[in-house]
């Protein structure tokens, strides 16, 4: 078939050599990032830089390098993965020069069709294609009169009824606009107004109705989820992990699949079982019972196994906590049985310990325990997600299997066009009658040259077809177990909430307390009485010892449940970053609409032309 219908990737790009490092040997992550730091770059990038700082408030803000790229008229989809990759993690939504040359250098060799990756750039250093920025001068020159109004006391919109956006108009706010959105819950904002640097603290805090309350307190720093931000893990349509059934059979008696596992960033081929993935996927489950985790697909469909099995492995390996987990770096990397390397490998297999204070950060842990009231809310919009989700992809499954058979029609119409070696017409009759005109030859030709026509047209009904079950329905499908994920986790912190025990614990804390009051005679205020004559020493220190242990088990139960409230803040602050891929999702999904349509249209422009060449003269056919 015609490399016309060969769709691999709608978006013309191979989102596999997007790894730091992966495509030049020998250069580290960081190496990467500093490739440009001793290259002499052309002027426009300082100019470029100047009016960027301008527009985002004396900062590189993401916003700011946002609207700079739109400048450059490459695609939405590039300038997206642009800015995931040139954002550090961990940087706020400011980016250093470093940062903004590397964005600038991407947006450049993509404007030259060549691949927008770090690798790229470092490897094409000494060569970088010049950026082409239209509108640079009139884009400095709106910068620079914005910053002069805020010197100037320019009043900004109030935005107080729009509670993800951030109040902050200075250095101070960039950070905020950039980090509200991927607020869990409430975003503690700090505006500093005014030259004299006074400030005000506006926390909002969302409620069960969707609304926030605002109100004014004292100077606060401003309030993210602490969570690792590389690009990577959001990137759903990325596959660094190839699996394919292996031609040999293992085991002695009871033969089973063999698979062979093909890692490109660890550039190694192993050789695994089903019940390797399901072993290391109950490891995950018990190494990381609070976090999002790939789900293993069921065991029972043999012909879908592999394609899960690849979601399960690109999953993992999207993930940078599991990525880089010791085992799972063995699991796809050492050539030994799998069964061995547990065996003889010393790993930790116990539940990952953390100090919830530490985690949380800056985030107060009211506001953390504040989201964890909103638990059951949740856990209702994750169902409703679920479902939108799985409708999704059966509506989609039902257009590519009616694309398919509209493809199959039009191709059975097509072949009636055609003509067929058919056995001589009698010669009953006037042979001139029954004899071939002209007009009958041509219309013959005209209807072979329609049915190809035709049969093009089928063809491309039927690679729409294959296109949105094989890359729109698939990539959906990455989200749906993202939200399946999402609620297999909060199943396990549902399991794993203490407040009941707390309360329990508590209360026969209080009981033991009042006890030992009464039988030593102080008062609960505090102010003692004289002891009585009958006091049993023995009984209060067994009360005493009682009293003690119930507080031992109160503060480990209040620890626990305080990490399972950290736990469930950021991972919902991650779920709701995976809905950044839904711009790669649907600009994939509408520009493959677009060619497909297109490639229609030409093919039905043709047919037309056919369709006009046919005889229309009723005399052709009998003279």
């Amino acid at each position: 078939m015609s490399d016309l219908f060969d769709v691999l990737d709608p978006g013309g790009n191979s989102t596999v050599n997007s790894g730091l490092g992966a495509g030049l040997p020998g250069m580290s992550a960081t190496s990467i990032r500093n490739c440009l730091d001793n290259v002499v770059l052309p002027p426009i990038y300082t100019m470029a830089y100047s009016a960027t700082m301008k527009a985002g408030g004396g900062a590189i803000t993401r916003d700011a390098l946002q609207q700079l790229l739109s400048m450059t008229d490459i695609p939405r989809e590039s300038i997206s993965r642009i800015l995931m990759t040139a954002e550090p993690s961990g940087g706020g939504g400011i980016l250093t020069q470093r940062d903004f040359n590397l964005a600038l250098a991407m947006a450049a060799m993509a404007q030259k069709n060549m691949s927008p990756t770090l690798e790229s750039v470092a490897f094409h250093k000494d060569d970088l294609p010049l950026p082409d920025i239209s509108g640079l001068q009139e884009f400095a020159a709106k910068a620079a009169g914005a910053v002069s109004g805020v010197a100037a006391g320019a009043a900004f919109p109030d935005d107080s009824g729009d509670p993800w956006s951030s109040v902050t108009k200075t250095k101070a706010a960039a950070v905020g606009t950039a980090t509200a959105a991927i607020g869990a819950v409430s975003v503690s904002d700090s505006a500093v107004a005014g030259s004299d640097g006074a400030a005000v603290k506006k926390e909002r805090s969302a409620e069960s109705n969707g609304r926030a309350s605002v109100s004014s307190a004292n100077t606060g720093a401003v309030s993210v989820p602490t969570i690792n931000m590389e690009a990577v893990q959001w990137q759903l349509d990325l596959e660094d992990v190839k699996i394919q059934e292996s031609a040999e059979k293992g085991g002695l008696v009871f033969k089973h699949t063999n698979y062979e596992v093909s890692t490109r960033s660890f550039g190694a081929m192993v050789v695994r079982r089903y019940n390797d993935f399901f072993w290391i996927s109950n490891y995950l489950v018990k190494r990381y019972p609070y976090r999002i985790l790939p789900n293993i697909p069921p065991k029972g469909f043999p012909d879908n196994r592999i394609k899960g099995l690849t979601r399960f492995a690109c999953a993992i390996q999207r993930t940078p906590f599991l990525s880089r987990d010791p085992l799972v770096i063995q699991f796809f990397s050492n050539t030994d049985e799998f069964s061995r390397i547990v065996k003889i490998g010393n790993f930790d297999q116990d539940a990952e310990q953390f100090d919830a204070k530490d985690e949380a950060g800056n985030t107060p842990l009211s506001e953390v325990n504040q989201t964890y009231q909103s638990f059951e809310d949740y856990y209702q919009r994750i169902m409703r997600d679920e479902e939108r989700c799985r409708t999704q992809i059966t509506a989609l499954e039902k257009i590519a299997r009616y694309k398919q058979a509209i493809g199959d029609e039009l191709y059975a119409y097509s072949d009636t066009l055609r003509t067929r070696n058919m056995p001589g017409e009698s010669r009953t009759g006037d042979p001139q009658f029954h004899r071939h005109t002209a007009g009958k030859r041509r219309l013959d030709s005209n209807l072979n040259e329609l049915s190809m026509n035709f049969g093009d047209a089928s063809l491309l009904e039927k690679s729409e077809g294959e296109v949105i079950k094989t890359i729109s329905a698939e990539h959906l499908r990455r989200l749906y177990d993202i939200v399946v994920a999402m609620k297999l986790l909060m199943d396990r912190l549902r399991l794993a909430d203490r407040r009941k025990e707390i309360q329990r614990v508590n209360e026969r804390a209080e009981v033991s307390q009042k006890a030992l009051d009464a039988m030593t005679g102080r008062s609960p205020s505090g102010s003692g009485t004289a002891t009585p004559v009958s006091f049993d020493r023995a009984a209060a220190e067994r009360l005493e010892r009682t009293l003690q242990e119930d507080m031992n088990e109160l503060s480990r139960l209040e620890g626990e449940q305080r990490c399972v409230e950290v736990r469930f803040y950021q991972e919902l602050a991650k779920y709701r970053c995976y809905d950044s891929f839904l711009q790669t999702l649907y600009h994939r999904m509408v520009e493959e609409q677009i060619k497909h349509h297109t490639l229609a249209l030409n093919a039905w422009k043709q047919a037309i032309l056919t369709a006009d060449d046919l005889p229309a003269n009723p005399m052709d056919f009998i003279s």
